[in-house]
């Protein structure tokens, strides 16, 4: 079920609410051992305007005081805070005292003895990590998540620092560089957002949303569905009216006829993708891609000798091969086992698709064995 967040972000997002997104860079915590961690840039996009602005020690002349310059770029931050106060303000992870509005609060307070001018209320405070997390699972994506959803989604982090290096920068006096990776974060945590609401945010367990009956519903969701289902698909078929011909679902072939005419009532191309990988023992597997949705769907049915370790080689090769070919950003394999000859596939299922998943590239395992 959808979370109210979300719900509250869909609503503001249709009515062209002011969304804004917030998101700072400081020094190291581990060099702050007795005071609030200095402020290098605070970085603000405005999603109904387009604009970005980034209140940085870089704006101030090199021979300014630093602590100067840190209490400017407070002041142009809150009176900013102050002429949106009415905007809902998206963030990531910006919740705790020691990273988040309190610990700048905290800072602010610590060199300039002052309250701030402006404190943003809890209710216009939306977590998008915490919100694609309710929509997606807690393990949306790989960590460091940020990173990961970000370059899944191809959103061009061109100046994209990590906290560590942003820190490493700072001591440095890099304050330039600092300020162009947090105004590039700002401007993704808006991207994420804008296709979070659409349907087509890519996650580990997502690859996007197809329309079915007039709804937008989850890819990926409809392929594990379906697979679940695809038992009682086989019973039916056996009960044809006077005993004529049906399918024999008996080998993997099978299930992929089968599993390319259910997937045609959902997506409109589904391709086939023929080619002999190195544990084929030289016969030909068809496998299918989804290219609107750059989804790849990998079907497989246990054998007597298959074990954990053999479906986990089979999974890296194909993942590998979607990786340098680029044609997919997320790879679903599907483990038709009823035979049960995988011993502990909910653990096999979490273990692989943890492995298996790759810079760039969601993999999703799901065995069937019931």
């Amino acid at each position: 079920m959808e979370s109210s967040k979300l719900r509250e972000l869909r609503k503001a997002h249709r009515e062209g609410r002011e969304i804004i997104s917030v998101h700072y860079a400081c020094e190291s915590l581990a060099d702050a051992q007795d005071h609030p961690p200095a402020i290098a840039c605070i970085a603000v996009a405005n999603l109904k305007n387009g604009t970005r602005q980034a209140f940085s020690l870089a704006d101030l002349p090199a021979d300014t005081a630093i602590q100067e310059r840190e209490e400017a770029l407070f002041e142009r931050f809150y009176e900013h805070l102050v002429e949106h106060r009415d905007s809902l303000i998206v963030h990531w992870n910006m919740n705790s005292s020691t990273y988040g509005f309190s610990a700048l609060a905290n800072r602010y307070r610590y060199i300039t003895a002052k309250e701030p001018k402006h404190t943003p209320a809890e209710h216009l405070l939306y977590d998008l990590d915490d919100i694609v997390g309710e929509a997606y699972g807690e393990n949306y994506v790989i960590h460091p998540k940020f990173y990961n959803l970000a370059t899944l989604n191809e959103l061009g982090l061109f100046s994209y620092l990590s906290g560590k290096d942003e820190a490493a920068k700072y001591k440095a006096g890099d304050f330039g560089a600092i300020a162009s990776s947090v105004s590039t974060k700002a401007r993704a945590i808006l991207d994420i957002l804008n296709a979070l609401v659409a349907g087509t945010l890519r996650t580990q367990r997502s690859a996007g949303t197809t329309d079915f009956a007039g709804e937008k519903i989850d890819a990926v969701k409809v392929l594990l569905t379906v697979g679940e289902r695809l038992r009682y698909v086989e019973r039916e078929l056996s009960r044809r009216h006077g005993g004529r011909p049906t399918l024999t679902i008996s080998d993997e072939y099978d299930y992929q006829d089968l599993l390319r005419t259910v997937f045609a009532l959902f997506f409109d191309d589904v391709r086939d993708e023929a080619w002999t990988p190195p544990y084929a023992g030289g016969a030909a597997r068809i496998d299918f891609l989804i290219p609107a949705l750059e989804l790849a769907i990998e079907i497989k049915r246990s054998r007597a000798s298959m074990t954990a370790r053999d479906l986990g080689d089979e999974l890296i090769v194909d993942r590998d091969r979607y990786k340098a070919e680029n044609r997919a950003k997320h790879l679903v394999c599907l483990v038709f086992d009823y035979d049960g000859r995988l011993q502990g596939p909910r653990g096999i299922e979490a273990d692989l698709t943890r492995s298996s998943t790759t810079e760039g590239l969601a993999v999703t395992v799901r065995i069937f064995d019931r």
